[in-house]
Order: C-alpha cells, then structure tokens, then sequence
C-alpha cells in the first residue's frame, strides 16, 4: 500500500479532534464516520486496511463531519438572524491573490478594509472558498460563503484560496497588530491541520465534499503552497514571526508528513521512479484521475511545483535528492516540441499536461473519459483547458542547475 502512520503522526492528528470533543462526546462520531465513509472512505482500500491504522482515518472522517454539520447549524443561525428567506448568493470573482505592496501598506487604510473585508468571508471550518469577491466587500447576513451551492469549495486550497487569505491577514496584523487578524490567522493555519490527511496529503476541499475533491491534490500546486506557508510559519519567516513556539512545532510535523506523502507518491514505473499525477488516493496513494477528461496519468505541470518545492528544501535528504535527480530525468526525457503535439502558434520545448503511466505516451481525452493519443481527437475541450505547459523549460535551464551547484558544494 506505500502508507505507514507513525506513532508521533497519530498522537499529533488526533489532538486535532480536541475542538470537536462536545459534538463527538453526543454521539455524533460513528454517525459522522459512516457518513464520511459513504463519501470516500467506503472502498476497497479503505476496508482492506490494517485495522490498526483505522483509528486515524475514522477520526480525520468524523472531523470532516463534525465541521460540516457546525457549518450548518452556524449559517441556519445566521441565515434566521438575517431576516431573509433565503440565503443570499455569493459572487464570482478572479482568484484572491495578495496585494505586491510595501510592508508599511499592510498597516495603512486600504489594507485594513480588505483584511476587516477577508475576515467575514471565513467559513466556520476557519478556511475560504475561492474566486469569490470577498476584497471588495464584506460578506452579509444570510449570504453564502460560496458561489456555487451551499457548501461547494468551503473551504479549499483550490486557486489559491485560503493561502492567499492568510498571508494577507498575517501580514496586516504584523503590521498593525490587529488582534482580530491574529485570531483568524491561527483558525486558518488550524484549519490547514485539520485538513491534513493521516498520509499526509491535503484534499482540495475540506470539510470533505465528495468526488475528486477528496483525492491528495498537487493539480494547480494547491498541496505545494499549502506547504510552503507551513514551512514559512514553521520557520518564522516574515510575517509569521509573531506564531508561538507549540503551534510551529505542530506545524512542523505537518511539514514533515507532508513531504512525506510527497516521496511517497512519486510514480514508479517499471521499478524506476518518474513524477507525479496531479491527484493521487488518500490511502494507497496511486495515481488517480479527477473530471472525466483528467485521466490518471504523469503530469507534466504539476511536477514542476514540487520539485520546485523539493529542491527549496535546505539540507535534503538521500531520498529527497533521489526524488529530485529522477522527477527531473523524466522531465527531460518527456520534453517534446509545440509542432510534435500539434500546438499551433507555439514555439520551443513543450510538454504534455498528461503522459500515459504505462508508456509515457502525451495523453488527451474529453467529456467522454477516452484515452487519445493526439491532440486532433481533442474536440469539446479543445480550447478550453491548458493540454500544454512550457513550464520544464525554465525549471531545467534554471532552477536545476542551480540546485545542482549548491548540492556539490
């Protein structure tokens, strides 16, 4: 199965459940848990495990639950105090990113309408949602936390959300020293904990909402900013200098069982270790698709995000290193050209967002989930999302080297 939970992993997730204990203790854990499990955890996998192991999972699942049913019973009271009949919707926007800005502007006017702003938006579970237009204005009375649905993508690490919120609301209180900005910094970071899987991956959305959601999720590098803020906090990195000691050491362990989970995930093909998928299972932690036309496969965008990350590292390891050296023997033996994968109007060294594990094959498909082999049979997702990424391109001229020199030395 590739996944081990140590004894220091266990003890550190399940005082996460703490917070929880006066809905646990009312019966709600084995509802909760069963409820979960019908989500995700009622498969083979699951069922199959050691039963030692269980205990973390059951927890983790009845956490996921109890968020959920406290986020409901907070917005039916907010939603009966707001007068409305129904909830109010949420708006779309572009993705929250934070502001380039001096650190002196993190403790002037602007900065505190956003962060007072950012503050209401905060789900119960303490994460955000995402492309939401949360910067402009406060959330009010009765409106959901979300644009698409009750409790889609509340909260996520999807688009940067819930990263982006809290290294705003932590710069403007080491700016100011807001005390409200502090508060929801520390439910953020405690959400991101919460939301750790016992493997040591983050799901895209959590509490749990079903579907590809529920998968370890490195697409679009939500995992790997996730650990980079953690890692910053753990370190004391501006502007997390103000995070005390016991909190940092929890998120060290994060950290550590994180990058775990990275190791862990990289592919073997053949007894030779490639990359990554852009999603993998939260148990055995192979390779798996998301949407239809989002096949289980080697990803070409996603790796570089984590190598990146990986190589940031200070003081690698044998096996962090091992990791590097062949995640980057992959990418150069899968770089191709724009003309050989049928992209028009694009020039130099491109790779495919997909390869066949098998093969290592660029690999497409559509709303139907069929495996193409040429970018021609792409029809109804054709122009519509990035099959292509020069993004290798740059990791090997640059970053590689560089890493490379500093590890001789």
């Amino acid at each position: 199965m590739g996944y081990r939970l140590n004894r220091r992993s266990f003890l550190r997730f399940s005082s996460l459940l703490l917070g929880s204990t006066a809905m646990l203790r009312r019966g709600l854990a084995e509802e909760a848990i069963a409820q979960a499990r019908g989500k995700l955890m009622w498969d083979p996998v699951y069922l199959e495990m050691p039963a030692a192991l269980k205990p973390a999972w059951d927890h983790w699942l009845a956490l996921s639950e109890c968020l959920r049913q406290n986020q409901n019973d907070v917005f039916a009271r907010d939603l009966a105090a707001s007068g409305r009949k129904e909830a109010a919707p949420a708006r779309i926007a572009i993705s929250f990113e934070v502001a380039q800005k001096p650190a002196a502007w993190f403790a002037g006017p602007d900065a505190r309408r956003i962060a007072n702003n950012l503050r209401t938006w905060q789900a119960p579970c303490g994460g955000w949602t995402k492309n939401t237009a949360m910067a402009r204005q406060p959330r009010a009375p009765g409106q959901r936390w979300s644009p698409w649905g009750d409790w889609d993508y509340v909260g996520t690490i999807d688009n940067k959300a819930t990263t982006s919120q809290l290294e705003f609301l932590a710069r403007t209180h080491s700016a100011s020293g807001n005390p409200a900005d502090r508060e929801a910094v520390i439910r953020g970071l405690r959400y991101l904990l919460n939301a750790q899987m016992p493997s040591g991956g983050w799901p895209q959305v959590f509490p749990l909402q079903g579907t590809y959601h529920d998968q370890i999720t490195f697409n679009d590098d939500a995992m790997v900013r996730v650990l980079i803020l953690l890692r910053n906090v753990k370190n004391g990195k501006a502007p997390w200098q103000w995070v005390d000691a016991t909190l940092r050491s929890e998120i060290d362990a994060g950290v550590q069982s994180g990058i775990d989970c990275i190791l862990k995930t990289q592919i073997k093909v053949d007894g030779q270790l490639t990359a990554w998928c852009a999603q993998h299972h939260p148990i055995s932690l192979l390779p798996v698709g998301a949407r239809a036309y989002e096949l289980a496969s080697i990803s070409g965008a996603e790796t570089v995000g984590i190598l990146r990350f990986l190589m940031s590292l200070a003081k690698p390891a044998a096996p962090v290193r091992e990791a590097v050296e062949a995640g980057t023997a992959w990418l150069r033996r899968s770089q191709t050209d724009a003309a050989r994968l049928g992209l028009k109007g694009a020039k130099g060294p491109h790779w495919a967002r997909f390869y066949e594990i098998e093969t290592n094959r660029p690999l497409f498909s559509d709303p139907d989930g069929k495996k193409r082999y040429a970018f021609s049979e792409v029809k109804v997702k054709r122009n519509s999302y990035a099959w292509f990424t020069p993004a290798p391109a740059e990791f090997l001229r640059r970053d590689y080297p560089k890493w490379k020199a500093r590890e001789n030395r």
